[in-house]
């Protein structure tokens, strides 16, 4: 329908509907914590996360609650769908695979990535999911790849700083499935989707926290052919 769906973080916490027509509040929830997670909206349900790492399934309609999950720490980046189930990470380091229809898990792992491999970072990373795997970047310096069957890790590859940015996936004419993604470090990464090596790495000349934007893929051809 011509709704828009918001999350805010008024008074703890709340989702918000707007028409996109005419800027109209059609339905408002309060929430227990902040929310700021970006939603994520498919055949009428409303998914996000709030700090408090609870996963809320909505009515798009009028913003009644299906059902909820309640992850090991706060929730704060959004969530991916593929396949009929939800992948997303949170601050208790775990990243976790639900299924839409009823919230239920289906896998959940964390990382020994912190200091001499005794704890995990958090995940603020929007994953991404593809080619049979989910992609995303943890506070402790590090993408990582699971399979989206089990959970299974794949491969981590390190980078110099905080990987805050959420990755894109794609298959660019010429090149191997690629991982695009910016680490606190400086550098804009092109990883081996399959075995996460290093393709090329570009400097900004600054911290990179935000997501992969759209891109032109013969624009990428030719900067790396």
């Amino acid at each position: 329908d011509n709704e828009i769906m918001a999350a805010r973080t008024n008074d703890g916490g709340r989702v918000v509907a707007v028409a996109a027509k005419d800027g109209r509040t059609r339905w408002s929830r309060k929430l227990a914590s902040r929310a700021e997670s970006s939603p994520l909206l498919h055949r009428g349900r409303l998914y996000f996360g709030t700090e408090n790492g609870t996963v809320f399934s909505l009515r798009a309609s009028d913003g009644a609650v299906r059902w909820t999950y309640r992850a090991s720490g706060a929730v704060k980046g959004g969530l991916a769908l593929a396949d009929g189930k939800l992948f997303f990470g949170d601050y208790g380091g775990k990243v976790h695979a639900i299924r839409t229809r009823d919230g239920s898990a289906v896998w959940r792992k964390g990382t020994s990535g912190g200091a001499f491999g005794l704890g995990s970072g958090n995940f603020y990373s929007t994953p991404a999911v593809a080619f049979g795997r989910v992609y995303i970047g943890n506070t402790d310096g590090r993408v990582y790849s699971f399979s989206t069957t089990n959970g299974a890790l794949a491969w981590r590859h390190g980078t110099g700083g905080y990987v805050y940015a959420s990755p894109a996936v794609a298959q660019v004419p010429g090149t191997p499935p690629t991982v695009y993604i910016g680490s606190y470090d400086g550098y804009f990464y092109a990883l081996d989707a399959r075995s996460g090596s290093v393709l090329w790495r570009h400097r900004s000349g600054g911290k990179i926290s935000g997501a992969v934007g759209t891109f032109d893929t013969e624009i990428l051809a030719r900067a790396i052919a």
